[in-house]
């Protein structure tokens, strides 16, 4: 079981950057990149990617069929999370229909209940850098599923580009701080989400990519449907696929976590 909750902790947040961020509310609805001269047509600076970044949420619940491969062994399971935004997650892993892990995260901390060795245990979310090596952010595991530019700042300036024979836009920024992180997103001209998105960590000679396959709408936000991580570095490479059974956007959710009487700490 510890080698599950490790490879799912690593899933998550192997390319993940905590980044201060302002936050403005602005419509949801991502205008088009409108140009009169086609044959020099540049985006606005970052027009499209703040539009997605600062669309406005509360809840979500997503219910996901997961499967995961390393070159070494392969498996499917269940993964279900609740998020109130900026706040705390709920995360459930299932086999078989049976729960076998279930963790709350806030914005300093981790609990977590080990079902299958009955025990639980406590974390500050600060400490998973020395358990993995790259820090946890609440926020950012929240932007890879509902399909927001991770570790995107609005405040920086990011180089925007244009591909006119692919019809597609692509900004890279890089945010130099105790690692340097590279990203890059790219979306179609004309569409208010992402394609896919990319993160480089030099130091740490990693690169993930996530890719999004489908998407549908709820409510003003367009939601991924299916979502293919590629997570690759010296030690391993690692593919996720998440593909979502059910999911609910701002209906209030309960997010808990009850540890039974009868567990012990998790050695």
């Amino acid at each position: 079981m510890k080698t599950l909750v490790i490879s799912f902790s690593v899933i998550l947040t192997m390319f993940f950057s905590s980044c201060a961020r302002k936050h403005n509310v602005v419509n949801v609805n991502t205008p088009a990149i409108e140009s009169n001269d086609t044959t020099s047509l540049l985006p606005v600076k970052n027009k499209w990617l703040d539009s997605i970044h600062n669309q406005t949420w509360r809840w979500m619940y997503g219910k996901y069929t997961t499967s995961y491969a390393d070159g070494n062994k392969k498996f499917t399971f269940k993964t279900s999370l609740k998020c109130t935004k900026d706040s705390a997650l709920n995360a459930l892993i299932s086999f078989a229909s049976i729960p076998v892990f279930n963790a709350l995260a806030t914005t300093d901390s981790l609990i977590y209940v080990n079902k299958k060795d009955r025990c639980y245990g406590k974390k500050s979310i600060a400490s998973f850098k020395d358990l993995l090596g790259v820090e946890l952010s609440l926020k950012n595991i929240q932007e890879l599923f509902l399909g927001l530019p991770l570790g995107y700042n609005d405040t920086l300036v990011y180089k925007d580009s244009l591909n006119l024979r692919g019809d597609s836009c692509y900004v890279n920024g890089l945010v130099v701080g105790d690692k340097t992180i590279a990203y890059c997103y790219a979306s179609t001209v004309n569409a208010p989400r992402l394609d896919w998105q990319e993160i480089t960590s030099k130091e740490d000679a990693t690169i993930a990519r996530v890719q999004y396959l489908s998407w549908q709408k709820h409510k003003d936000m367009f939601i991924p449907s299916s979502f293919m991580i590629a997570i690759k570095s010296n030690e391993r490479n690692i593919n996720v696929l998440f593909a979502y059974d059910k999911f609910e956007l701002d209906i209030p959710q309960e997010i808990y976590l009850q540890i039974p009487d009868d567990y012990a700490p998790c050695k």
